[in-house]
């Protein structure tokens, strides 16, 4: 069959291409792969050097000594948010390398009554610790905390995820500093008979008279007045109105006495007490 000059140079370029643009064995992937390998930068992205996730743990601190252990309880002016417990957590992508390092990034932010929330301060590296004073009364304090790798310690790439996962810690809503004056103690029934029980409420208040709802209250101190009756207590708990602490104790008989209860805020800010006198 004759065929002009012009079309069978074309038809040759044809068959020479097609098979290195559209076949898809094997031969030719390995050859496509390489082929992009030695076009790609030696800078270019390389999955699975994500930092590990911190799993910090917060207590309160006041003049430098322990207050509270953790963030369970209202802080007050005062106090200092410090880092107590350094965990982390390995990424699933984690595959750092020997070189690799990375800087801990932390965000404090006020979250206030409705939700919202702004940036009080960025620090890189974190510090981990934060001053409470009396202009956060009534908000909270957040911390957002990541580790970043340090671009430095990666030499001819880019890792990626360049973040870890991010950690949160949150305090309970601030309160002002607690009032003896205006934290008032009641009892239901302050003489009992064998078998009858006590409820004694406590409404913690701060200065300005509002309800302090995740206090530390405790029963600091039971004085008996013979040591020769028989009691039992239970732990003071949280009860229904802001504020409002309960403590159960029961008379159980054995001899008449009288005892005094004293109940602290967490033994550092006020005391006041109670008694009860069980009857025979």
């Amino acid at each position: 069959m004759f065929m002009p000059k012009y079309k069978f140079i074309i038809y040759s370029l044809f068959l020479t291409v097609v098979p290195v643009s559209v076949s898809a064995d094997s031969s030719t992937t390995a050859m496509s792969a390489a082929t992009v390998g030695m076009l790609s930068s030696p800078t270019s992205p390389s999955v699975g050097h994500r930092p590990e996730k911190n799993l910090e743990e917060y207590q309160l601190t006041k003049d430098g000594y322990y207050y509270f252990d953790d963030l369970s309880y209202n802080p007050i002016p005062g106090l200092t948010m410090k880092r107590a417990i350094r965990r982390r957590a390995g990424d699933p992508d984690n595959n750092y390398q020997a070189t690799e390092t990375f800087t801990t990034v932390c965000t404090y932010y006020q979250v206030n009554k409705d939700g919202s929330q702004h940036v009080l301060k960025h620090e890189k590296p974190c510090e981990h610790k934060f001053n409470i004073k009396k202009e956060h009364v009534g908000s909270k304090i957040k911390i957002e905390i990541y580790n970043e790798t340090d671009i430095s310690s990666a030499s001819g790439y880019t890792p990626v995820p360049l973040l870890s996962e991010f950690h949160y810690v949150e305090t309970k809503t601030i309160s002002n500093t607690p009032s003896q004056d205006l934290t008032v103690i009641n009892v239901d029934n302050a003489v009992l008979s064998v078998g009858e029980s006590a409820t004694i409420t406590i409404l913690v208040k701060d200065i300005d008279g509002n309800p302090i709802n995740d206090a530390k209250v405790s029963a600091s101190t039971i004085a008996f007045e013979n040591g020769k009756g028989e009691w039992s207590r239970g732990p003071v708990k949280k009860g229904v109105a802001p504020g409002e602490y309960t403590h159960t104790i029961t008379y159980l008989g054995n001899y008449s006495e009288r005892i005094d209860v004293k109940y602290d805020y967490h033994g550092h800010d006020f005391i006041k007490g109670i008694s009860i006198r069980g009857r025979l």
